[in-house]
């Protein structure tokens, strides 16, 4: 009988494992049965973001209501919020880093995204959890504004995003997802 029980409370934690969307860092990461859009292919991508650089997020606009926008923008100063772009679609959000310290930049410690440009349009997908929905995503539309600006458009939303310089052997990281 303990037998039995032993094996069927194995199987169990089995089975809430291989449903785990978070890593060993505790970040979300996009389940296969989760992806909506296939990762980039298009080379043209690349002359729109920089995979050598990260993009520290400077300020976000509420278009429907800028008078909660000094907040924001007061909170993204004290908590800085980067993206680092991969090859094949991928792309990375890392919150509260030592951009000095090549560790923090390990993929394994950024929310995991997709990104694909596809018919003129440069789309990041981006998953959360929601009460109403679990596992969700919304897709964003991505600007290149100068050579060393984007913005990010989400609903109502526009963040803008500057180009900022890492050391060479900062690049040695993959994303695992």
């Amino acid at each position: 009988m303990s037998k039995r029980l032993f094996f069927i409370s194995l199987l169990g934690i089995l089975i809430i494992l291989s449903c785990s969307s978070v890593n060993e860092f505790g970040k979300r990461r996009i389940g296969y049965h989760y992806e909506k859009i296939k990762p980039n292919s298009n080379p043209i991508a690349y002359t729109i973001i920089d995979t050598s650089k990260v993009y520290l997020k400077i300020s976000t606009i509420n278009t429907f209501d800028n008078s909660k926008d000094s907040i924001s923008n007061k909170n993204i100063k004290s908590n800085p919020t980067y993206l680092k772009f991969y090859r094949n679609g991928r792309v990375g959000e890392f919150k509260n880093i030592n951009i000095n310290d090549i560790n923090d930049l390990n993929p394994k410690k950024a929310e995991s995204y997709l990104y694909r440009y596809k018919k003129g349009k440069f789309i990041v997908q981006v998953y959360f959890k929601h009460p109403q929905c679990g596992e969700c995503f919304i897709k964003e539309t991505l600007n290149k504004i100068s050579n060393d600006t984007i913005k990010i458009i989400s609903g109502d939303y526009i963040s803008t995003y500057i180009k900022k310089d890492i050391p060479k052997n900062y690049l040695i990281y993959n994303p695992e997802w």
